[in-house]
């Protein structure tokens, strides 16, 4: 199919990287290697190829149509790699080698208290590595096996996500102490829509629920602060800044403080945020993996 030769997986990741950083001389400088060996291999595999794979545009340095085609076989082949060296390391020792779960920055928490403590204890000579994500990175993680187990709050209709629920907490009112309505069981959207509110960007699930709150309520607003960690968020609310929203799980470090306090919000909507775990459809879990898809699934509802 490519000559005499098998493709280089260096020129492909060379060819990745260009692609990536929009030139040649970036690819260098990012991936720590001399222009001039990544122009020289990427001219190889061209002459190889009879193809030409790099093209301009502007001033940016882009694929051309088969660039792109050899780019994704070189990806597809990092990934089947990848798989395949997993395997081997599961099936030749008797140990369990590495885990890597993907997780909506306000799971962590949930993870933590929810899972892991059982898991690790179970699973001693495990090394879990834990990537943090917006939703979209994180499917795109589960596509290219990037990570085994990626969990995360709302909805991701994606054919390549098998995704089944495991958890349902209602969304909070993240309240300051010392506000007078910390101490409510429920707080509507109306008692709070007029305080200084803290919002998240708008891909993050606890956002969304906000926003079709205040729809259905025919609220307008625009928050004092919007962040993309809920760790600033949280520190605003422990500095009487705001009022942010997130579940009880998401603050419960702040809560366990007495920084903040959690009320859930007296709407449906709120009551309803779900929690996923999802794995890529059709792919076979090592042990370990698939030991944590179980401990997630068999999670309760508070998290304990």
């Amino acid at each position: 199919m490519f000559g005499r030769h098998e493709l280089s997986e260096r020129t492909l990741q060379y060819l990745d990287a260009v692609a990536r950083f929009g030139s040649i001389r970036s690819a260098a400088v990012a991936i720590g290697v001399n222009a001039s060996t990544i122009s020289r291999q990427i001219a190889a595999l061209e002459d190889q190829l009879n193809l030409g794979l790099l093209m301009k545009s502007g001033r940016v340095t882009v694929l051309t149509e088969m660039g792109k085609v050899v780019c994704n076989y070189g990806l597809e082949r990092a990934r089947l790699t990848r798989r395949f060296q997993a395997s081997l390391q599961e099936y030749r020792t008797l140990e369990r080698g590495h885990v890597t779960i993907g997780s909506g920055e306000g799971l962590v928490t949930v993870l933590i208290k929810a899972v892991l403590h059982k898991f690790v204890a179970s699973h001693p000579g495990i090394t879990i590595e834990i990537r943090t994500a917006a939703l979209p990175q994180l499917v795109q993680m589960v596509r290219d096996d990037e990570v085994d187990v990626c969990i995360y709050a709302g909805a991701a209709r994606d054919p390549i996500l098998n995704a089944r629920p495991f958890q349902t907490e209602p969304l909070c009112a993240i309240l300051p102490v010392m506000h007078p309505l910390a101490r409510k069981e429920k707080v509507t959207i109306e008692e709070i829509v007029h305080s200084p509110l803290i919002f998240f960007q708008p891909h993050f699930a606890a956002q969304t629920y906000v926003d079709a709150i205040l729809e259905d309520r025919q609220l307008n607003y625009f928050p004092v602060f919007r962040c993309d960690m809920f760790g600033t968020a949280l520190s605003l609310v422990a500095h009487n800044l705001g009022i942010a929203f997130m579940t009880k799980g998401a603050a419960q470090d702040y809560v366990d403080l007495n920084r903040v306090c959690a009320v859930p919000l007296d709407h449906p909507i709120a009551s309803a945020f779900q929690r996923y775990v999802a794995v890529r459809a059709g792919r076979r879990l090592m042990p370990a993996a698939f030991d944590l898809w179980r401990d997630i699934l068999s999670a309760n509802s508070n998290g304990s």
